[in-house]
């Protein structure tokens, strides 16, 4: 069925709210901060005296901390609502970098980054569960896709804007910089509505209604009710969106953690150059694609995605060439603009709204998984097949995703 163009803008101006687009900045904000640390943080580790270990070690403790906080902030989330722990969260954060700016002793550091980690494990889960709240339960696709963006920006410009600030001003201003990001995320998440909260209270205003509009509301939270009993956290729809990105997210950990390595070995310079492109690509894609899901039914949508996905991988293993990488991270791109959204989306349509904290925490601690293991499990398999065979064997378990889809699409989709 196809939508006339007045609909479409009708329903895009629905799901950008106020509120929403606030909650987009907020992640921006505090995702740039972090991301500007990328690549600069083994920088300063070496100018405090560290070695690649001590590097690694600190770099590497942030992903572990925020993923040990995932599930139990989820059940806080729908506990006491997702704005009082939004505001914790970003408050912990911007004491951190508070205290980055302040204190420079190795030993510090690594505490620091502990801390960091669990202050962004805490604002990336209550952000997308706010997210998922602010956006109307059947355009939850398009509207998580264009949440993404805020989230993928950062991984483009973050990098780019640390090495500048490093490079002219010294760490200082990387610490700055990060404090006055964080301080603005700060305030931004105090004017933030919380819809959730308000459902709390509910019964407060139900004391007012007719009895025609309790029979109503009864009759709606009576459904609700029977959702979260017949679709639990640990159902089909719920586990099996999380267990296909995860691969896929798996896959690409191969791709982030050696693909320099592996440019490297093939003679080709400024790989760097493939995450901007294929952060780029992701987000343009990400304004594109909901057009395609008015007319192209939504399975296909994921089952091209895949393939795009599985070519990228492909094309990786192959490529001798900077112009061959960036084609296969655009690829890559296209691909995954689609999948995450749609996987979170499918996740989220099958909770309650009193389930979505734990559902969302659920989801991204699938992928922190899928990142944190993976740059050791395919270190493992290319010291015993080289980095192409690597690649090979990473679009391989992408494409046994296909199987999965074309198994469960009319339950998913």
């Amino acid at each position: 069925m196809v939508f006339s163009q007045k609909k479409l803008e009708l329903t895009h101006e629905k799901i950008l709210s106020k509120d929403l687009l606030l909650v987009m900045l907020i992640s921006f904000l505090a995702g740039t901060a972090i991301t500007t640390q990328m690549g600069t943080l083994p920088l300063y580790v070496a100018h405090l005296g560290g070695t690649k270990g001590d590097a690694g070690t600190i770099v590497g403790i942030l992903g572990l901390s925020a993923l040990c906080l995932r599930i139990p902030i989820g059940g806080l989330l729908d506990k006491f609502g997702r704005k009082l722990i939004l505001i914790i969260g970003m408050a912990v954060l911007v004491a951190d970098f508070l205290v980055l700016n302040l204190n420079h002793q190795l030993g510090f550091l690594f505490f620091l980054r502990l801390v960091q980690g669990a202050a962004l494990g805490i604002e990336n889960t209550a952000v997308g569960t706010l997210a998922s709240d602010l956006i109307p339960r059947n355009r939850l696709s398009v509207g998580l896709g264009y949440f993404s963006i805020a989230q993928t920006l950062p991984q483009a410009i973050g990098p780019l804007i640390g090495l500048y600030l490093v490079q002219n001003y010294g760490f200082n201003s990387l610490f700055f910089v990060g404090l006055l990001l964080t301080v603005i995320a700060f305030l931004a998440s105090l004017l933030v509505s919380d819809r959730y909260e308000q459902k709390i209270t509910k019964p407060q205003i139900n004391q007012r209604l007719t009895s025609k509009e309790k029979l109503a509301d009864d009759l709606s939270q009576s459904k609700e009710h029977r959702l979260s009993h017949k679709q639990g956290l640990l159902s089909v729809p719920v586990l099996v969106p999380s267990l296909i990105l995860s691969i896929v997210c798996l896959a690409n950990s191969g791709v982030t953690a050696f693909v320099s390595q592996f440019a490297i070995e093939r003679d080709v310079s400024n790989i760097g150059y493939y995450f901007t492109v294929n952060a780029l690509v992701t987000v343009l894609m990400r304004l594109i694609y909901p057009k395609f899901l008015v007319t192209i039914k939504t399975s296909k949508v994921v089952f091209v995605s895949l393939c795009f996905i599985i070519a990228s991988l492909i094309l990786v293993s192959k490529s001798t060439t900077l112009i061959s990488f960036l084609l296969a991270g655009s690829l890559y791109g296209i691909g995954f603009a689609s999948v995450l959204p749609i996987m979170n989306a499918v996740v989220l349509n099958h909770v309650s709204d009193h389930q979505r904290g734990r559902a969302t925490a659920i989801f991204s601690a699938s992928l922190d998984v899928a990142y944190g293991s993976g740059a050791m499990i395919w270190g493992f398999v290319a010291m015993q097949v080289g980095f192409e065979h690597m690649y090979l064997i990473s679009g391989i378990f992408v494409a046994l995703t296909l199987g999965v889809v074309m198994k469960y699409h009319k339950l998913l989709f």
